[in-house]
């Protein structure tokens, strides 16, 4: 018998909000309260407390809210959960780590969302507005993109005054500081110094949509703004240790005595040139005593902007080339680590990034725009990362590793003056 279009037909109403559930799972977990709880409530909060020294003061937290703040270290994530209450914070997580065979169960049960570094990622932003719109929690991002390691505040991108006039939700920002002192980007191992986190609504709901976009990234910056040295001064802060200088050749690379690059070498306390024989050593204030009657810099904060002033000028360049051999790099799920995949010579122009070389025992040519790549970010004096392409971070392993850090600093400049 035909079927009549205009008779009405019998719903399965549990069918549909079982469906309707299914769906609601599977777009983004909040975070188990059984693992948060114990983990930022208990253990980050205590590990904080011991081993940074950490101390917070400000605003409690509470959704629907976006979450922000200054990028200051690898454990910012740490002192964020630990110091952040009441509410239960959804992090927003580089890709890369969701790869890894035992780290990514975990951040899958505590709802974290993977987010490719440095490119529009329409899943991870429909996933943000769901937690914080349709679940009403608070999501967490730092709108740096990566740790610069200068000491004081990097570049924001304006998207995000695009992404909190479009969340329509109040905005709580942390101010992190001291961490760039007792764990430098550099640093081999960790001090206790001391590190501070403060907490303030910057904007309230209303405002989301009010303030205009430059209104927006001035409220951001005012508040983010830090200096870990005005900092120390502040606080009177000391890191004790022997061991303060170790691995800082693999950021800093230029010597401000004889200009030449990559001659720096660190042990101890102390960094010195192998060409020219300058030599400083960190105090307990984390300031330089320099060897003989010339001062450079006090503190590694100077010697940062003074180094990326240097590549500016390079950069500025027209014909600014710099090429080399590199090893090609993806990450794998279930490897906790890059893999190696390919070898072949990778140049960056004001062109953009070429690569020529092998991929998976092919040849391969590959092409990045320099309006495409805002930084390379890195692991320094490992390797530096280009954006995803096919599902895959991308990471080359320069032949001498520590150039990697001026990688890095030349994509910044470029970008910086392209936006200009």
């Amino acid at each position: 018998m035909p079927t009549d279009t205009n008779t009405p037909v019998a719903r399965d109403d549990n069918k549909e909000k079982r469906a309707l559930m299914k769906h609601k799972k599977a777009l983004q977990k909040r975070p188990n309260p059984f693992l948060y709880l114990p983990a930022a409530r208990i253990y980050a909060r205590l590990l904080c407390k011991f081993k940074f020294n950490m101390v917070e003061s400000g605003e409690r937290v509470k959704g629907p809210a976006l979450l922000i703040s200054n990028h200051t270290s690898n454990d910012d994530y740490k002192f964020i959960a630990a110091a952040v209450r009441p509410a239960r914070i959804t992090f927003l997580v580089t890709y890369h780590f969701f790869t890894f065979k035992k780290l990514a169960p975990w951040l899958k049960a505590i709802g974290a969302i993977p987010k490719y570094q440095f490119a529009t990622d329409l899943e991870a932003m429909r996933k943000i507005q769901y937690v914080i719109q349709k679940e009403n929690g608070v999501v967490y991002i730092a709108p740096e993109g990566t740790v610069y390691g200068s000491g004081h505040l990097g570049y924001i991108s304006p998207a995000i005054a695009k992404m909190i006039r479009f969340l329509k939700v109040p905005v709580y920002a942390c101010k992190i500081e001291g961490a760039g002192l007792g764990n430098a980007k550099w640093s081999v191992n960790k001090h206790k110094g001391k590190v501070s986190i403060q907490t303030k609504k910057i904007i309230d709901g209303p405002e989301s949509t009010s303030l205009k976009p430059d209104q927006i990234m001035q409220r951001i910056t005012s508040y983010l703004t830090y200096n870990e040295f005005d900092f120390q001064k502040r606080e009177h802060v000391l890191v004790k240790g022997d061991d303060k200088a170790l691995g800082f050749e693999t950021m800093f690379y230029k010597c401000p005595c004889c200009g030449s690059e990559f001659k720096l070498k660190s042990e101890g306390n102390d960094v010195w040139c192998t060409e020219c024989g300058a030599r400083a050593t960190f105090q307990d204030d984390f300031t330089f005593k320099w060897a003989g009657d010339k001062q450079y810099f006090e503190n590694y904060s100077q010697w940062y902007d003074w180094q990326y002033d240097a590549v500016k000028k390079e950069v500025a360049d027209p014909n600014f080339k710099m090429e080399d051999e590199v090893d090609y790099g993806i990450d794998k799920p279930g490897v906790d680590n890059y893999v190696k995949v390919g070898h072949g010579t990778l140049t960056f122009t004001h062109n953009g990034w070429d690569y020529k070389g092998t991929y998976m025992d092919r040849q391969i040519e590959e092409h990045d725009d320099p309006l495409s790549v805002f930084i390379v970010t890195l692991k320094a004096g490992k390797h530096f990362e280009l954006p995803n392409r096919d599902g895959h971070n991308r990471v080359f392993y320069p032949t001498n590793e520590l150039t990697s850090m001026k990688w890095h600093l030349a994509s910044l400049a470029l970008s910086e003056s392209l936006k200009q």
